[in-house]
Order: structure tokens, then C-alpha cells, then sequence
């Protein structure tokens, strides 16, 4: 929907500041108002037959990710997943930790329905088109296509009220760094469940990798989906952010662990290393510009960064 269309609607959107200063029962009333706008609406930034011909196809594409799993990592790499016990019933949003390339195939096959995936329009076309049996919405990370953001906004909420599930990065980037757990968050993901109703599903991958050759091969792959977040019309998004980092913060110790690699003295230096020769490799294959991603994350510039660059590759291929 272009402005020339939104203004004819006469549906004013709020900012999350002006929702904090509605009432409960005001709160509602806008809820209520705003989803018989998006219902309405058309589908801006949602691939063509996303939501009516990638479902009925989920078996074909596990297939294909399965085989692009394989490329990306090795032809024997294992891959396993557990607790699916906390994916609640009808749609869900899954916020998945971004660690890579791979992140946006393995869990595929291992999902249990099938979920489009909030898609960036910038990477390279090819990627773009493995990924079209899933559903795509896609988004740009240019800071002049805030109406592009927006637009894809308002596709999920949509895609969430018709009851379709959704693969989200709240990272927005790929966390690159040797001792970070996650990189800074922003509300968007929360508040999307907020205005659809649905619960957010953190979703974090554990990769265990060859250190014996060039650059790095994933040997396997443990998925981990954890409990629920439930967001509620009255909750506060900070708390909730909170309560997200807490459970993908808990999930990643726990894997680690269960990996055998939680003593400092028994991380292999070259692990590291080799990881991000992979990734080099992989941001090339994908014409990713490794600048322009780290200048979009969220508190680049704060205290979470103060002892260790952001992202930085201090190795040449």
C-alpha cells in the first residue's frame, strides 16, 4: 500500500510511545482497528504464492535444504533438534539466533510446519531464489526504505493473523563475535507478535566444526527450540526483550556445554579462526558487505561493545 492509499484508509498508525500513553480499553480499541486495516490490505513485500503454493511444497524444499546444508557444511554433517514440546499450536513467530549462511537453511527440514522467512532484499539474487519455496518476505536494510521496513512489517502481522508461521532473525546480522551470546536487540520481532497475537519461539543452532582443514566445515548442527514467549497487549516490550535474551543466552550455554567445549583451556583457537575463513567465504559467495552490516546493528556504538570490535574478520583468506 502506497501513502496516497494509506491516507484514504484514515487509519492512523501509532508509535510504541503513543500506545504507552493509551488506556487499557484504548489499547484494545487500536488493536482491534489495526488489524481490520492489515487484513485488508494487500501483501507488499511477500514473494507471489507465499502464503498458497510454498505450504503445499515444504516437502520439496526440505529436500533442497537438506542438500544445501550439505554443500555448505559436509556431506555426512549431522543434524539434530529437540524441544519441540514448547512450539505452541497455530501460528508462531520462531526467533532464531544468526550466526551464518546456514542459518537460513538447516533448521528447514527440522521443522515440523512449514514458515516463511523474513528475507534481506539486498543479498545476492541467487540466494534469494534458493529460498523461494519457503516464502519470502523481503526487507531492506537502506536507512532512506524506511516505507520498505514498514511494508514488511505489516506483511507478517498479516501473515501471522491468516495463521501462517514465520522464521525471524532479531539480530539482524550475523554474530560473528569469539564471546558474544547474541548481538543488541530491538523491539521489532515482539512487537509484531504483540499486534498479531501470537507467541515468539526462541530457536537457537549449535554448530560443532572440523578444525582440520582450510576453512571451517560443520560436522553437526544441534537445534534447540526453546520455551515461549508469551506477549501480551499489556506487556511492556523491554521485559520481554529481557525475557527473550535470558532464554537464547541459557539455551547456547546449555549447548555449548552438552558440546564439551565450555572450558576456556579447551576452545580451540583455530576453531575460531577457521569460522570465520567460512564466513569470509560465505559473504563473498553471497555479496554481502560486511561494513554496511555491522553499521546497521542495533548499539553498535555501546557499552556491549566496549572490549571487542564488532564482527571484525582479523584474518585474510
Amino acid at each position: 500500500m502506497n501513502e496516497k492509499e494509506r491516507k484514504k484508509s484514515k487509519f492512523r498508525f501509532l508509535s510504541l510511545s503513543e500506545e504507552s500513553q493509551l488506556s487499557p480499553a484504548e489499547l484494545n480499541v487500536y488493536y482491534d482497528n489495526l488489524k481490520k486495516y492489515i487484513v485488508n490490505r494487500k501483501l507488499t513485500n511477500t514473494t507471489k504464492g507465499a502464503l498458497t503454493i510454498a505450504p503445499k511444497l515444504k516437502g520439496i524444499t526440505d529436500k533442497i535444504a537438506i542438500k544445501v546444508t550439505r554443500i555448505l557444511c559436509r556431506s555426512d554433517v549431522v543434524v539434530v533438534a529437540d524441544g519441540y514440546e514448547n512450539i505452541p499450536t497455530g501460528a508462531v513467530l520462531f526467533a532464531h539466533t544468526h550466526q551464518g549462511i546456514l542459518d537460513n537453511f538447516v533448521w528447514i527440514p527440522k521443522m515440523p510446519r512449514h514458515c516463511l522467512i523474513l528475507h534481506g532484499a539486498d543479498v545476492r539474487r541467487f540466494l534469494i531464489f534458493v529460498q523461494l519455496n519457503t516464502g519470502l518476505i523481503l526487507v531492506s536494510k537502506a536507512e532512506e526504505k524506511k516505507e520498505n521496513r514498514r511494508n514488511a512489517k505489516l506483511d507478517m502481522i498479516e501473515i501471522l493473523l491468516k495463521g501462517h508461521s514465520i522464521m525471524y532473525y532479531p539480530e539482524g546480522t550475523w554474530n560473528l563475535s569469539p564471546n558474544k551470546l547474541h548481538l543488541p536487540l530491538r523491539y521489532g520481532f515482539l512487537d509484531i507478535a504483540k499486534k498479531a497475537g501470537v507467541p515468539v519461539v526462541p530457536v537457537v543452532s549449535e554448530f560443532t566444526y572440523d578444525t582440520s582443514e582450510e576453512r571451517e566445515r560443520i560436522t553437526k548442527v544441534h537445534i534447540r527450540f526453546g520455551k515461549a514467549v508469551v506477549v501480551e497487549r499489556q506487556d511492556n516490550l523491554k521485559d520481554k526483550l529481557v525475557e527473550y535474551e535470558e532464554r537464547i543466552s541459557t539455551i547456547r550455554w546449555e549447548l555449548i556445554e552438552e558440546k564439551g567445549l565450555y572450558q576456556r583451556n579447551n576452545i580451540s583457537h583455530q576453531e575460531y579462526v577457521n569460522y570465520l575463513k567460512g564466513n569470509i567465504h560465505n559473504l563473498k559467495m553471497g555479496k554481502i558487505d560486511l561494513d554496511k552490516e555491522r553499521a546497521g546493528i542495533y548499539g553498535f556504538n555501546d557499552d556491549f561493545y566496549r572490549f571487542h570490535p564488532i564482527n571484525d574478520l582479523p584474518i585474510k583468506e
